[in-house]
């Protein structure tokens, strides 16, 4: 059992980020690789000169509501909003997988009326896109909300989870939880800060609001266990405290099922979820596919974080996954 806890935690400390080792690798002018698929670092370099000015203006406007100077577009600034950036051109390749496997087409016509209802090419500079760049992301998020649609349903997790003081601690719980299928370290925590053996559905509601759109929970492969570090403030130019003496949430998946019987009681189903939520819901739902295909990043811009499928610096705040220990059965003694 100890060398069993052993491998496991040399593999949640190694894998921060999924290899793509049998496809094509981070190089120069690569800013990532998606599965089989690159993005460039011109493309990110480009959309950061678009993003550039509306970023600059909005700095400036902070500064001023804030009574003092701004600082302008600084280098960390800059990294922060190429980090964004590449999220969201990795998420556009991890989707396009998806919806390949799902048979999601989404209709052109659909997009360009909602560009147009968005305000076209003012609401793309507003945002600090260009014109394509907008249209890909609504497409994005029709594809992505209709994968979520069709997998809502149908989706239940049974699993583990506990928070702990810091990324080590974390980590050997994570270890201790892999390769023993018992409670472990999640015992000694108090009663409000683990769930056990607990199975749940994306339609559950919890204060009157559908629970988990977005949850960590619905997004993980199953039968694995993963480490995440609490969710940093995004916004470019936002002060970041050490990610490893905050406190990281460990989840054990025993199960993740898309055969889960039909919504009943308090359970809501899909037909009377909102678009936004279903969106949140989709970018969990195609999170398997981003672990199963696999992603580097140059470490010019970051490290992929497969918990939270965005890209995260330092590498200290991104968390990993690792399978869990196979079930060891033994055939009954002959007589």
């Amino acid at each position: 059992m100890l060398r069993r806890i052993v491998l496991a935690l040399v593999a949640l400390t190694a894998l921060t980020a999924c290899s793509t080792a049998n496809g094509p690798q981070v190089g120069a002018g690569t800013a990532a690789v998606v599965g089989n698929m690159t993005i460039s670092s011109d493309l990110v370099d480009q959309r950061l000169r678009t993003a550039a000015p509306t970023l600059a203006q909005a700095l400036d406007q902070q500064a001023q509501q804030e009574g003092r100077q701004s600082s302008g577009l600084d280098a960390t600034t800059l990294a922060d909003q190429s980090r964004e950036l590449l999220t969201t051109a990795i998420l556009h390749d991890v989707i396009t997988e998806a919806s390949r496997r799902e048979g999601v087409v989404v209709d052109p016509a659909e997009v360009e009326q909602r560009v147009a209802a968005a305000g076209g090419e003012q609401a793309a500079a507003a945002a600090g896109y260009d014109l394509d760049t907008l249209r890909q992301l609504i497409g994005d998020q029709l594809a992505v909300a209709e994968i979520g649609r069709r997998q809502f349903d149908r989706l239940q997790v049974t699993v583990d989870v506990g928070t702990f003081a810091d990324k080590t601690t974390a980590e050997r719980a994570a270890a201790q939880l892999a390769a023993d299928p018992g409670p472990g370290p999640l015992a000694t925590l108090p009663a409000e800060a683990r769930i056990l053996d607990t199975t749940l559905r994306p339609g559950t509601t919890q204060g009157g609001q559908v629970r988990t759109a977005s949850s960590l929970l619905f997004g993980l492969p199953g039968r694995t266990v993963s480490i995440s570090a609490p969710q940093q403030d995004s916004t470019p130019g936002a002060p970041k405290p050490d990610p490893t003496t905050q406190p990281w949430t460990v989840v054990r998946v025993r199960d993740r099922s898309l055969n889960a019987p039909a919504p009943t009681g308090s359970t809501v189903p899909a037909a009377l979820v909102d678009t936004r939520t279903m969106i949140q819901f989709g970018l969990r739902a195609i999170q398997p596919v981003a672990a199963e295909i696999g992603v580097q990043v140059n470490p010019r811009y970051g490290t992929w974080d497969p918990t939270q499928v965005r890209v995260v610096a330092p590498p200290s705040a991104a968390g990993a996954i690792v399978p869990l220990a196979p079930t060891v059965t033994f055939a009954p003694t002959a007589p």
